[in-house]
């Protein structure tokens, strides 16, 4: 009897560069037999003897795979979707700085700058031979000066003279060389020079240029926003008041009915004033009373208590008068 068993997840295996499993299959029967095919598998390997692992491949299911491919296939185009647009608004930015530059005058004051900076490179090249050469000069010079010194010490028909004499001519023709090319050197650098100073000053011009002309394009600028907005300032008022109007007409009808409501609210809030200063006034009258009877009480407990000397004390002025009336009257 034939039995198989499939061996468990961790076997699972996928081919490189394909999606298909392969799983090990395992042959408990005596005998070889072939596995049968799974669709349309395919056997990598011969059976094996009885006990032995088979490898069965099972491809992936065409839906799977579909899905995978419209995945990846999407992904793309999202990611080739981006690079597109970046690209295009970098290219739009890009075109709207060169019409501004061309718009503005900008492009030619760039171009001056770096005409000036290409001929104060080409100054500063020549101004480093024209040094080293000056250099190589004042070297001939003095080898010159110790060649007079060595002929004054030499005795003439002597070899060493003659010797003197020759490199004294080639010292000679080498001197004049250099002050050829050093006269050479200088006229360009005064050449360049005045080349400079034209590019500076060409190059101040497109600046004043380009700044009148901002000035002039930022002026008409600002007059065209403020008609602008005066225009749009209008629109608004006449929209404002036309949305006014129409919510005059649409509540006149209740204008009536507010000033009923206004005569009762003005009639409530008098009757109300009255209310509470009638009850602030009956207040007032009530505390004067309490006042006066606590008064009269203490007044009364105070003469219960008070005595003759204490009366005439208090009376005195009475008590003379009684006795000694005012004659003036």
């Amino acid at each position: 009897m034939l039995t198989k068993k499939l061996v468990s997840a961790p076997c699972w295996r996928t081919i490189h560069g394909s999606s298909c499993y392969i799983i090990r299959n395992q042959d408990y029967s005596s005998q070889k037999q072939n596995p049968p095919s799974i669709g349309d598998s395919s056997q990598l390997d011969p059976p094996q003897s009885a006990g032995q692992f088979e490898y069965i491949t099972l491809q992936e299911p065409e839906s799977s795979r579909h899905q995978a491919r419209q995945s990846s296939t999407s992904g793309s185009n999202v990611a080739i979707r981006r690079i597109s647009l970046l690209d295009l608004a970098k290219s739009k930015l890009y075109e709207a700085q060169s019409f501004y530059n061309e718009f503005s005058g900008m492009s030619e004051v760039i171009a001056a700058q770096s005409k000036v900076i290409e001929i104060q490179n080409q100054l500063q090249l020549v101004q480093e031979r024209r040094r080293h050469i000056l250099l190589e000069l004042t070297l001939i010079r003095k080898q010159m000066q110790d060649i007079h010194v060595e002929l004054q010490k030499a005795v003439r028909g002597e070899h060493r003279y003659v010797e003197l004499i020759k490199e004294e001519f080639d010292v000679i023709a080498r001197e004049k060389e250099k002050n050829q090319i050093f006269q050479i050197v200088d006229q360009e650098e005064r050449e360049l020079f005045s080349h400079l100073t034209a590019a500076v000053k060409t190059s101040h011009e497109k600046e004043r240029t380009q700044a009148n002309n901002v000035k002039y394009w930022s002026i008409i600028g600002s007059c065209a926003g403020a008609l602008l907005g005066i225009i749009a300032t209008s629109i608004n008022y006449y929209y404002r008041n036309t949305q006014f109007e129409t919510i005059k007409r649409t509540t006149s009808d209740g204008v009536g009915r507010l000033m009923v409501v206004d005569e009762k609210v003005n009639g409530l809030r008098d009757l109300l004033s009255y209310i509470v200063e009638y009850v602030t006034l009956r207040k007032q009258e009530e505390e004067k009373e309490r006042l006066r009877a606590l008064k009269e009480a203490e007044e009364q407990k105070r003469r219960a208590t008070e005595g003759w000397g204490s009366y005439l004390k208090r009376n005195s002025l009475r008590v003379y008068r009684y006795f000694l009336p005012n004659t003036n009257k």
